[in-house]
């Protein structure tokens, strides 16, 4: 055990960033219960915020361990890791929440909401995203998705005196439950057929069964199939997808932004866990299931994109679509261990990317609410006239989702499109490039509206500072990430899961 570690529970150390989260969840109650008017307008969004700085400090502390990296620190008799692949996660859970706290600061107050509630189940979603990002078992992963999954529930339908919030939340949630029966059955057949939870020990079994050939089980190849649809729906893959555009839509804005990012990275983190650590053996099988998802996923989410008129409803399937881009990166996945580095490296780089440029688009979907507008395309027309820094600022978010240069989702989708030639499915980045070409239209749709349009009302925008400020840092890092990726793209590179190299070996040999 590292020095590090000396004198300290390495069970404790191994969630130390969860225990943070837990407890400032419990003080932004208290405070909620015992402070009233502006100081607890003020306050909770400072203890959030403090929160999630301190969780992200721990973070990073344990991803720059030389041990935590070398050995993989276990944890709970090997239920939780102290591993790269999940701190990168929960970095940009955590990053994620703390975004969206900003964002939800005027709006959640100016529309009467429950402050104290709200930040306490931001919170404890983002408690949800971290498990989720560190278990290695199927127990630990379950109560993370299903705690994310009934947080994100609730923000949604927080608006109550909203039919459309209530509508959207209703739906959600009885999809969401759907959903978690396929999962969780997939998950007792993956038990039933291999007798353990353990991701690491089922993966060796499904190495021993089948040697790699996992259609040669029936029972395996079923709770396969099982839990990509379970996950599927997490991440919004098509044709799990449908509660994402009523609910991206009737949800508030700023948890829109929230669950846009947060519950689609702690769903690549299960996927990845999943079928890398438990399914790596049986690469061959999978791969293919994931590049037809892939393939429709972006193009029904780019698409059906191009009809909106909602620039909310148009974000959900532009989500969607990037789904199907990250996809791409999952299809890549070999036994080549370079292939394998690229695969999982270009998830995490794409997704740290999509958390800017999404959360920002989002941010100013808010910032034009708070002005009198919707979130219709009607709102944008002719923006730049009364609001030149917003629009300037939406421009840079919506280039960099269209994977236009020199944005950081440019590289993003480089390395995703790279990783699947260098594993000869060429085709299949040829066809995520003429997606991203679709997409460019309803992108440059919106940067029309407020460059060349008339403004139907002009208005004075209201001072947002904290709003304001978070979309111009977020917009700046776009560019400055695209000229300074390297460490990020290295921190991505790390986060390989340990086990899949001497899995895949020994099917190989």
């Amino acid at each position: 055990m590292p020095n590090l570690y000396q004198g300290l529970n390495p069970d404790l150390w191994a969630i130390l960033p969860e225990i943070i989260i837990t407890v400032f969840a419990v003080v932004i109650i208290f405070v909620d219960l015992f402070t009233k008017g502006q100081r607890k307008v003020t306050l909770l969004p400072i203890v959030s915020i403090v929160g999630y700085l301190a969780a992200i400090a721990v973070c990073i502390w344990q991803f720059n361990d030389a041990g935590a990296i070398t050995h993989n620190v276990n944890a709970f008799g090997g239920m939780v890791v102290v591993d790269n692949l999940g701190l990168f996660f929960k970095i940009i859970s955590l990053a994620t929440a703390m975004i969206a706290v900003l964002l939800s600061t005027l709006y959640i107050r100016e529309r009467g909401m429950a402050l104290g509630e709200y930040y306490a189940v931001l919170a404890l979603a983002t408690l949800g995203m971290m498990v989720t990002s560190a278990s290695t078992d199927l127990t630990t992963l379950f109560v993370g998705i299903e705690l994310m999954s009934i947080s994100i529930y609730i923000l949604t339908g927080f608006a109550r005196t909203d039919k459309l919030s209530n509508e959207a939340a209703l739906k959600y949630f009885l999809l969401g439950l759907f959903s978690t029966a396929i999962l969780v059955y997939g998950m007792a057949w993956l038990y039933g057929m291999t007798g353990y939870t353990n991701l690491r020990q089922i993966g060796a079994v499904v190495a021993k069964i089948t040697g790699g050939d996992i259609t040669s089980n029936g029972g395996l190849t079923l709770a396969m199939l099982l839990l990509i649809a379970g996950l599927g729906f997490k991440i919004a893959a098509v044709p799990f997808h449908m509660w994402t555009p009523d609910a991206y839509q009737g949800a508030p804005t700023p948890v829109t932004a929230f669950m846009s990012v947060g519950p689609k990275a702690a769903g690549f983190a299960a996927t990845i866990r999943i079928m890398v650590e438990a399914f790596g053996p049986a690469w061959h099988t999978w791969v293919p299931i994931i590049g037809v998802l892939s393939i429709l996923t972006m193009t029904l989410g780019n698409v059906v994109a191009v009809a909106q008129r909602s620039v909310k409803r148009m974000l959900a399937y532009s989500s969607i679509a990037h789904t199907g881009y990250v996809l791409v990166g999952l299809a890549s996945f070999t036994a080549v261990q370079n292939n394998q580095t690229q695969s999982i490296s270009s998830i995490l780089f794409y997704l740290f990317s999509y958390m800017l440029m999404n959360m920002g688009a989002f941010g100013v979907v808010v910032w034009v609410q708070r002005n009198g507008g919707t979130d219709f395309l009607e709102s944008f027309r002719g923006l730049s006239t009364w609001a030149p820094g917003p629009a300037a600022l939406m421009a840079a978010f919506l280039l960099s989702l269209t994977g236009i240069p020199p944005t950081i989702g440019f590289l993003g989708k480089y390395y995703v499109f790279i990783a699947a030639v260098n594993s000869n499915l060429t085709w299949l980045a040829v066809i995520g490039v003429l997606n991203s070409a679709v997409g460019a239209f309803f992108y440059l749709r919106i940067i029309w509206y407020m460059y060349f349009e008339e403004p139907a009302v002009a208005r004075e925008p209201k001072p947002s500072p904290a709003l304001v400020s978070v979309l111009t840092v977020s917009a700046v890092a776009l560019v400055l990430l695209f000229i300074f990726a390297q460490p990020i793209l290295d921190a991505a590179r790390d986060s390989l899961p340990t086990i899949t190299a001497a899995l895949v070996a020994a099917v190989v040999r």
